[in-house]
């Protein structure tokens, strides 16, 4: 482990604790699938999830695409070593891939930033096998505070079952993450010298723990839906 490792491991950063956090909610998900052969990460930015689905043994394979150039910098940075990894720089509006050609796709964090969503959501289910599963991440309203790279505030349960059932998505799961608590940590946290980048993480880390319904309730500022590609 380098000291990199180290310090995301015990030290907060706003990404720390995203990817923390989103993280359990993703890993459930990611039980009820099973093992992967070949996971398709769309707008993948630094890999960070694409990296824990493969050190956790949930995807043998990883194709990761990312559109942004100094993400995708990272990206390769954190990926490019792995055998078992392709890494594409292009738009999640047009995947360079065939049809059906992953048995998992997950999207975290990234519909909300596209005006087109209604055809990235095609993209992603054009690009997933027959039954087949995709995890959907994405800011759930009202959002805590302004974002100026997002078009809109967030997704709703209904909201994304009506963007994905028309391919043929049925929904498996849905679960929500970054309650309003954990928030108003990492709001006070940036306040804080060096915008809190040293504070434990274990300060922040108050949805480990909670019942599905009860991050349902204190006001979450993400959700996640794990859907099903019909056969």
């Amino acid at each position: 482990m380098n000291f990199r490792s180290l310090l995301r491991r015990y030290f907060y950063t706003q990404n720390t604790v995203r990817y923390r956090v989103e993280w359990r909610c993703m890993e459930s998900a990611w039980r009820r699938i099973g093992k992967s052969q070949h996971l398709f990460d769309g707008g993948a930015g630094s890999g960070e999830f694409a990296r824990k689905a493969i050190a956790s043994g949930f995807a043998d394979r990883v194709t990761a695409l990312e559109y942004d150039p100094g993400n995708f910098s990272r990206l390769t940075d954190n990926l490019g070593r792995y055998p078992n990894t392709i890494l594409r720089q292009g738009s999640l509006l047009e995947v360079p891939f065939v049809s059906e050609s992953f048995d998992v796709v997950q999207c975290t964090q990234v519909l909300e930033h596209l005006v087109e969503h209604e055809q990235a959501a095609a993209e992603l289910a054009r690009v997933l096998k027959p039954g087949g599963h995709a995890i959907i991440t994405v800011p759930h309203p009202p959002e805590p505070y302004p974002n100026e790279g997002h078009v809109r505030e967030g997704y709703t349960e209904e909201d994304l079952q009506s963007l994905f059932s028309p391919h043929g998505f049925e929904p498996l799961l849905t679960d929500w993450f970054l309650t309003r608590r954990t928030v108003n940590r990492m709001l006070r946290a940036d306040r804080l010298p060096l915008r809190g980048a040293f504070l434990p993480v274990t300060l922040m880390d108050c949805e480990k723990g909670l019942t599905l319904e009860e991050r349902r309730n204190q006001f979450p500022f993400g959700i996640l839906t794990l859907f099903r590609k019909a056969a």
